[in-house]
């Protein structure tokens, strides 16, 4: 397979990323009006710049648990709307506050800008619990694919500043191993193509160490894993980052982590954001997961 220069790996980046943000916008225009009452777009400022965030369920009364939502797309597309109606539901059937962070995205911000904004936001939110109405104590994370990465990237950023913590982390089908061209990984029939996977991994890392554990976690030394939150894993065996979510599954029980691994060996990649048998069944078991970490104390 041909090898493409950073140059053609960035063009072809910024082209999926124009065309998605056109294709979406139109989409997403009809959902924002629909779901107009139940959702608040807050810009947030951070050291790094300012962020757009959406928030569901601030009106439960308070203090009370929030999730915060990272969406997917391969760190260089994608925008909170993706999850939004996963969101609204879970925010209504959790009765829970959920702020899903709009962070930047590659080839423009490469790594580490997600990883910074991302923890900048919810460092902001922690900061103001007390006005926002939440409860420092039942704060989450997840993430579908590339903002499930960052999810967990997240949660061991917190072990290492020491200022906050999450009671639980669910990692919706992650790419966890970046330093592993795709065209190296399982290929099954269904997957992302390989071409497009490195394009998304290239933008992403724009040059930087592949093995640096936030950007791929399952080269994280132990130290960095060991007291990180419950973990629930969501795997599909469809997928060409079945095998490196199996990995990281292992690395985080051998170190101590409360983890749960759903395995789905005839599902695609981020199935769970479908209205399949299995997405409703991965829907219904992490809703459970949320649950007993966001349920009233």
């Amino acid at each position: 397979m041909k090898t493409l220069t950073r140059e053609q790996n960035h063009r072809k980046g910024r082209r999926f990323h124009k065309a998605e943000k056109f294709i979406s916008g139109l989409l997403y225009s009809l959902m924002k009006k629909r779901n107009a009452s139940l959702r608040k777009e807050v810009m947030i400022n951070t050291p790094y710049g300012p962020v757009r965030t959406v928030w569901y369920g601030f009106e439960h009364p308070s203090p009370g648990p929030v999730l915060i939502d990272l969406h997917g797309g391969g760190f260089i597309l994608g925008s909170p709307e993706m999850d939004e109606k996963m969101n609204i539901e879970w925010s209504r059937i959790l009765e829970c506050r959920i702020v899903s962070i709009d962070y930047p995205k590659a080839p423009d911000h490469p790594y580490p800008a997600a990883v910074l904004r991302i923890y900048a936001v919810i460092e902001h939110l922690h900061d103001k619990a007390k006005e926002y109405g939440i409860d420092t104590a039942r704060i989450a994370i997840g993430g579908h694919s590339a903002g499930a990465n960052l999810a967990t990237v997240t949660c061991m950023k917190a072990i290492k500043e020491g200022k906050m913590s999450f009671v639980c982390q669910f990692l919706n089908c992650p790419p966890l191993d970046l330093a592993t061209a795709a065209r190296k990984k399982p290929l099954p029939k269904g997957c992302i193509p390989p071409k497009i996977s490195d394009i998304f991994d290239f933008c992403y890392m724009n040059g930087a160490d592949g093995r640096d554990p936030y950007i791929s976690p399952v080269y994280a030394s132990n130290q960095d894993l060991k007291g990180l939150p419950p973990a629930l894993m969501i795997v599909a065996g469809r997928d060409s980052l079945h095998d490196e979510g199996v990995r990281y599954y292992n690395r985080l029980t051998e170190n101590g982590v409360d983890v749960k691994l759903l395995d789905y060996p005839n599902e695609r990649h981020c199935f769970m954001l479908k209205r399949s048998l299995a997405g409703c069944d991965a829907f219904q078991l992490t809703t459970e997961f949320l649950q007993k970490y966001l349920g009233k104390v």
